[in-house]
């Protein structure tokens, strides 16, 4: 399990939230729960969404801005992109945990809660891109958030493509397997807006 995923222009659907999880896992809690469909207002208006959070089913990111973002889903030994000298790190937060019950995690935005059934799950996972495989069980799980230097493809107006480089709001996820629940001691409240230099 020794690979790094890289997403390109993963857009926020213009509420400054992004959640990471595997679906089906906060279906299954939703219902152990007797959680309403609508997940949104439940998880805003009352504190069971931290609960949900500190019980390892959701990964929540707030604060984001509206761009595109490039996500990296990090399961290597490696140096970290956002780590890296050229880069720049502005935010991090560690101690996410996260169950897998289905093989598979997604990030994904808030308005998929407003009316959280098996049909809107089932949407989800066709209209998700940034996604990847993982073994059921538990995770540990470090967000670090900046700006990476990424390949940019220009048209120019005789049609030849040029590359250059540019800064892009990046969010890394490092996510490590547990042999069991993982103790959550991130800032719940904690802000995950990254600033842009161009």
């Amino acid at each position: 399990m020794n690979k790094v995923y890289k997403f390109s222009e993963i857009m926020n659907d213009l509420m400054d939230y992004f959640i990471l999880g595997d679906p089906h896992c906060l279906l299954n809690y939703q219902q152990n729960h007797q959680l309403p469909t609508d997940l949104l207002t439940e998880f805003t208006a009352k504190e069971t969404g931290d609960q949900a959070v500190e019980d390892g089913i959701i990964v929540p990111l707030s604060g984001v801005v509206n761009y595109p973002y490039t996500i990296y889903f990090n399961l290597s030994n490696e140096t970290p992109a956002l780590l890296k000298e050229e880069n720049k790190l502005q935010v991090k937060q560690e101690g996410y945990c996260l169950k897998v019950e289905k093989g598979q995690i997604y990030l994904y935005t808030m308005p998929y809660l407003r009316d959280f059934t098996t049909n809107k799950v089932d949407a989800l996972k066709k209209q998700s891109t940034a996604t990847i495989a993982l073994e059921n069980g538990w995770y540990n799980i470090t967000v670090l958030g900046g700006e990476t230097f990424q390949d940019i493809t220009v048209v120019n107006k005789e049609g030849q493509k040029i590359i250059h480089q540019s800064l892009e709001p990046t969010f890394e996820f490092i996510i490590k397997p547990s042999a069991t629940k993982p103790a959550y001691t991130a800032n719940i409240g904690y802000s995950f807006k990254i600033e842009t230099s161009e």
